[in-house]
């Protein structure tokens, strides 16, 4: 099974950027999200849905990949399914939603990397910076060579100290 990942944190640029100019990680976690949709070999409208979802199609991909789902039956398909469909709802900031398909696709595939990624997208826009620094190292200990993750890191950490930063400032004022 050949998969594709499709990097539009290969736009971490645009995720860099948000970080620095909003301490909301939501912008940073949409794009980090993004990174995580994978195109799958043998399930024609998962495969779809991810392109929907990299076209920025995102009610397309995430209807397709649903319909991709009812009838998948290969474990680590699945997983890539539910990776995607986490990717999805993070870019409409549905992070409950976006929360369950993540924990279903480690769940099903604790090899992927790109939903520990998908996974601290959502943390981070819930402001659970903990957790998803957790994520992105479990990402980190699976593909210790990404650049992906490695960005992750850095735009999670960044947010966190903003944060920090900022409580520290009302506190004392």
């Amino acid at each position: 099974m050949a998969r594709l990942h499709i990097s539009c944190l290969g736009c971490v640029t645009l995720a860099v950027e948000l970080a620095l100019w909003q301490a909301c990680s939501a912008g940073a976690a949409q794009a980090q999200a993004a990174s995580g949709t994978v195109l799958s070999g043998g399930n024609s409208l998962l495969a779809e849905g991810s392109i929907a979802l990299q076209a920025g199609r995102i009610a397309e991909g995430i209807r397709l990949t649903q319909a991709g789902l009812k009838d998948e039956t290969d474990p680590l398909e699945a997983a890539i399914g539910h990776s995607n469909l986490c990717a999805g709802y993070v870019l409409l900031r549905e992070w409950t939603q976006a929360l369950e398909h993540c924990n279903m696709a480690i769940e099903l595939d604790r090899r992927n990397w790109q939903s520990f990624n998908n996974r601290a997208a959502v943390h981070a826009g819930l402001g659970e910076y903990d957790l998803a620094l957790a994520d992105v190292h479990a990402g980190l200990e699976l593909e210790p060579q990404s650049s992906i993750l490695q960005k992750s890191l850095a735009v999670v950490e960044h947010n966190q100290r903003v944060i920090t930063k900022r409580t520290r400032a009302v506190l004392h004022s």
